[in-house]
């Protein structure tokens, strides 16, 4: 069980609890009402809580408006419960605050048990809604802190970023096979996936937004995207191919190198003296030939866009 299943469920007992206490102390009738609507608002994060308390908070005054209105004109039935509702749901679903349709609709039943409707029954429901939502926000102001372990998310992103440039490089001189380090690709891949996921739910956690480590965390996603473009055209490169040196001297460098930018910049201008160097070589004579210099260009492709991306990282971090 992980610290955020713990976290919401902790906070969602003691807010409910708190919430079912208060209104009962203020003598409320229909007290368990509000640890309800406690539990309905407390989601995963500040933001979605203080969105979903808002809306509920909408929904539910305008529930009783309307509830209010059409038991008025049609008298305290269940008949006129369905008028409200055909009323109730479309404009609900207009204004996009569907998410208040139970526990709102659960407050008008509350007036169809009165039988009536006046100043005091009004301020006990909107005083059930306030307590509800407010223990609900006040509960979820604490959330567990995530930076230090994206941080280390980051740095084992990044080792394993660099393992695999360098496994790639050497897949050219070493007569390796590219294919067996599909299930590191495979992992890294879901690495950033879930470490993106974590600085999603940090980044509405915050007050002030951890933007910072999810645009990073955003990067080594093209980076990881690049990778596995690489990964295909390596593939179309023999195991001995004559100028497969320079190409793997280059991937390594790329990947010894990462988050240097002025390093970066000097293995920037030696990808394109490569191209270069391949573009000035006797044209393909066979449609092998061509399926390998087409991936070379492709391999350099990826390689440069990978470099500009560290690049602008690295500057970005250094304002």
């Amino acid at each position: 069980m992980n610290k955020t299943i713990i976290s919401t469920t902790i906070k969602t007992a003691l807010a409910a609890s708190l919430s079912l206490s208060l209104a009962s102390f203020l003598g409320l009738n229909y007290a368990s009402s509000a640890a309800i609507i406690t539990i309905l608002n407390i989601f995963e994060t500040r933001k979605a809580t203080l969105k979903g308390g808002a809306k509920r908070s909408l929904s539910a005054i305008l529930a009783l408006i309307i509830g209010g209105l059409v038991f008025e004109l049609f008298s305290y039935k269940t008949w006129a419960f369905g008028i409200y509702l055909l009323l109730f749901v479309p404009l609900s679903l207009l204004l996009k605050i569907e998410l208040g349709l139970g526990p709102s609709s659960v407050t008008v039943t509350h007036l169809l048990s009165y039988g009536q409707i006046n100043p005091s029954i009004i301020k006990n429901e909107l005083a059930l809604v306030l307590i509800g939502t407010g223990f609900a926000f006040l509960t979820n102001l604490y959330a567990p802190e995530s930076q230090d372990e994206l941080k280390d998310w980051i740095e084992d992103i990044d080792r394993d970023i660099k393992e695999v440039l360098n496994f790639f490089g050497n897949t050219l001189v070493n007569q390796l096979d590219v294919e067996i380090y599909e299930d590191k690709i495979r992992k890294l891949e879901a690495d950033i996936g879930k470490a993106m996921d974590l600085a999603i739910v940090e980044n509405d956690n915050r007050i002030h937004n951890s933007k910072d480590i999810l645009r990073d965390l955003s990067h080594r996603q093209i980076e990881m995207d690049l990778l596995k473009e690489m990964y295909e055209d390596l593939k179309e490169i023999p195991r001995a191919y004559d100028e497969g040196k320079l190409i793997s001297d280059i991937i390594i460098d790329t990947g010894e190198k990462l988050g240097d930018a002025n390093e970066m910049i000097k293995v920037k201008e030696r990808i394109e003296y490569l191209n270069k160097h391949f573009r000035m070589i006797d044209l393909p004579q066979t449609h092998e030939d061509f399926a390998i210099r087409s991936a070379i260009f492709q391999v350099f492709r990826s390689l440069s866009e990978f470099i500009d991306i560290s690049i602008d990282l690295n500057k970005i971090n250094r304002l």
